[in-house]
């Protein structure tokens, strides 16, 4: 495999001008950090919940969805929403469908998480509004993905995960309906596996191995010229979620050692092309960096109980599903998003408040990075860390004990991150920029 060391390609200007208004990627990256952190304190302060429970938990079904919705999927909104006018130079589509489609996800969120905490049996109803707010994401991403002048490879996966995130919406809503019924799923346990892993699998981890690619490259300063390891990646990934989730809707859940297999040689692959691009870094490690490390070693921890799952290695017993669920949301996709968005907030505050006013040598604007604590950020990492490692091991001994000194450690890592954003988001405040305007404009 050849490989070139070379700084990353640098964003374009005409990317740059055609920046959505900052509003829009920063409502979803807020509201995202508030779930984080709503998520984080309710787990410290109902671990025992975790324990004993089945799959028609409502409180640990409303937590979950808190998580992958209100956290996961609130944040990866926001980075496409910037990164569809940054890296393919157009702007977002219907930037007031947006708008509006982050109001009724939010409220749909909200309410489909009351139903559930209150006990109630209505809960299609908010997750009918969930699912119209992402038909509106989608109709918005997919346009302007077809307005691009090209398409990177980054935009390959991302075309595979939000057609994902679509059969996840469906397939959820469908289920909510027939949760009382029994009429669409007889194997409610094949309906759900292949709901879990079209949104942890498809939606979430090729969103993030995707946009990986192009933003630790640039992070990083490094520029690899071989990408047969992440191609693969690609198709073993699409192979394994599309046999496992025919399989679990299908065919009563009877190759699942097969489709294990395949997702993991794709995790392999992927981790093989990472590793490329660590080796040709011009950049010391900072925390952005860190928490891609993090990132791999949790994925590859989630990769590995999969396997033992699908194996039958590991008992189907629901507090090996939750430190299976666990690894992916809190050791995979979370250290991932953490990173990456310590580069991209201050970035776009930066560049909505200074790039756009003139300034001379006598009176240069601040750094970029003096719009973040890295001594914050830092604190962060130590602190989600062993977040990851005690989470897991609490919930694969069923120790509460050990739960509840990861949950302790996670909420210090969602307080600490919380902070550092509103310290990003008050240069905002104080300069007055917190308008709907193009960071260009």
């Amino acid at each position: 495999m050849s490989m070139t060391a070379a700084p990353a390609p640098p964003i374009s200007a005409a990317g740059l001008a055609k920046s959505p208004p900052i509003d829009l990627p920063m409502r979803h990256f807020v509201s995202a950090a508030v779930a984080f952190w709503i998520f984080a304190a309710a787990l410290a302060g109902g671990t025992g919940r975790f324990f004993g429970f089945d799959f028609q938990a409502k409180w640990v079904l409303g937590l979950v969805h808190i998580m992958t919705l209100g956290w996961i999927t609130m944040t990866m909104f926001g980075a496409i929403i910037q990164l569809s006018a940054v890296l393919w130079e157009t702007p977002v589509a219907w930037p007031g469908a947006v708008r509006g489609a982050w109001w009724a996800f939010t409220l749909g969120l909200i309410g489909f998480v009351a139903e559930l905490w209150s006990g109630g049996s209505r809960y299609w109803i908010p997750a009918a509004l969930l699912f119209g707010a992402v038909v509106v994401y989608l109709a918005c991403f997919v346009r302007t993905m077809a307005a691009a002048p090209r398409l990177d490879w980054t935009a390959r996966h991302l075309a595979v995960s939000v057609s994902c995130l679509a059969a996840v919406v469906t397939l959820g809503f469908l289920m909510a309906w027939d949760r009382d019924r029994g009429v669409l799923f007889r194997d409610t346990t094949g309906a759900l596996i292949a709901h879990v892993h079209l949104a942890l699998v498809g939606w979430v981890t090729l969103t993030v191995v995707g946009v990986s690619y192009r933003l630790v490259s640039m992070f990083a300063l490094s520029h690899i010229e071989s990408k047969t390891p992440g191609r693969l990646a690609l198709a073993l990934a699409c192979a394994g979620l599309g046999g496992l989730a025919l399989d679990g809707l299908f065919f009563g859940r009877r190759l699942m050692p097969l489709w294990a297999g395949l997702l993991a040689g794709a995790y392999l692959s992927y981790a093989w092309q990472m590793r490329a691009i660590f080796s040709a870094r011009h950049r010391r490690i900072d925390p952005a960096l860190a928490y891609t490390l993090l990132a791999l070693v949790g994925g590859a921890l989630w990769t590995v109980l999969g396997v033992l799952l699908a194996c039958g290695m590991l008992p189907e017993e629901s507090h090996v599903f939750a430190a299976y669920i666990y690894a992916c949301l809190i050791g995979w996709a979370t250290p991932f998003i953490l990173g990456q968005i310590h580069k991209i907030v201050p970035f776009l505050v930066w560049l909505h408040i200074f790039g756009r006013r003139p300034w001379s040598a006598e009176k240069p604007p601040p750094k970029m990075t003096d719009l973040a604590s890295e001594r914050l950020a830092w604190a962060e990492f130590f602190a989600v860390a062993p977040a990851v490692l005690l989470g897991v091991a609490g919930f694969l001994a069923e120790s509460r004990l050990v739960l509840e000194a990861g949950s302790l450690f996670l909420l210090a890592g969602a307080t600490l991150y919380v902070s550092n954003t509103a310290f990003t988001l008050s240069f905002l405040v104080r300069e007055g920029g917190w308008t709907g305007t193009s960071s260009r404009s």
